[in-house]
């Protein structure tokens, strides 16, 4: 079994994924979205550092950090890099600052856990994968079988059709724009939904697509990698142009059945990673 840890910092991916590693995919993946942080140079490296070692529990949950001279030294960077780096985290809802009490990391629940930053620092720790793969399958089963319905419902004819071509490209596009057209499909569906709520969770649900999508193909191995499960896309398709709710419903179920299945696989004790 690949230790997931090495898996992500070095060159090397089950899933075919090239020489840069993991991380290096995600962050190309994830550079554009509008959650990530500005910071750059030296700031940019002590968020990275820091975000990850209070990921991995290096400080204690609703406790202190330390005093910021002893920050400083352990990061080797300057006061006020350290204290740009706190201010990036803080907007990430990782840690709270008071004058009186100082800098405290806040409690798990309230990390923003969409944030892509604290969503590949997640990924870096020992059952990130796993983990991330199981909670990723369970929200969509809560969100994506309802929004095929009310588009089977609502979707005018131009955005039926749009749906349709994009599973078509399923079938024939290969790596990597495959992986956006897959985006792209779900995201068409959400807002066929003619839900404002249901189409105001597109961008969380892009980020977490993209990186789902990254992670199958390039972090677990080949027999449980990404695959562009192009019948099932076309049966949500079919179902929402010939205005079946009951069939798109039922094909998105079978979809995220198989996807829950394989998650689980390597999310459990020695899965195959």
């Amino acid at each position: 079994m690949t230790d997931r840890r090495a898996l992500l910092s070095s060159g090397s991916e089950p899933g075919g994924g090239g020489p840069d590693g993991l991380v290096a995919i995600l962050e190309r993946t994830l550079s554009g979205d509008p959650g990530r942080s500005l910071a750059g140079g030296v700031v940019r490296q002590t968020v990275q550092a820091l975000g990850r070692a209070i990921v991995a529990g290096r400080y204690a949950e609703d406790g202190p950090l330390p005093t910021e001279t002893e920050l400083a030294a352990e990061y080797a960077v300057g006061r006020n890099a350290l204290r740009e780096a706190i201010k990036v985290l803080a907007g990430k809802g990782m840690i709270r600052t008071a004058r009186r009490y100082g800098s405290r990391i806040r409690p798990r629940p309230d990390w923003s856990i969409l944030d892509p930053d604290v969503l590949a620092w997640h990924l870096q720790e020992p059952d990130g994968i796993g983990r991330f793969l199981v909670d990723i399958a369970e929200l969509r089963e809560i969100i994506e079988p309802r929004a095929a319905e009310l588009a089977a419902l609502r979707a005018t004819a131009e955005e039926a059709e749009e749906i349709v071509a994009l599973a078509a490209r399923l079938a024939v596009e290969t790596m990597p724009q495959v992986l956006d057209t897959d985006v792209r499909f779900h995201l068409a569906v959400l807002n066929a939904s003619h839900n404002r709520l249901l189409s105001g969770f597109a961008r969380s649900l892009d980020v977490l697509l993209r990186v789902q999508f990254v992670v199958s193909a390039h972090g677990i191995a080949p027999e449980f990698a990404y695959s562009a499960s192009a019948d099932y896309h076309m049966g949500i398709a079919e179902g929402i142009r010939g205005r079946d709710p009951e069939k798109a419903r039922g094909a998105v179920m079978a979809m995220l059945t198989r996807n829950r299945g394989i998650a689980e696989k390597v999310a459990a004790p020695g899965g195959p990673l």
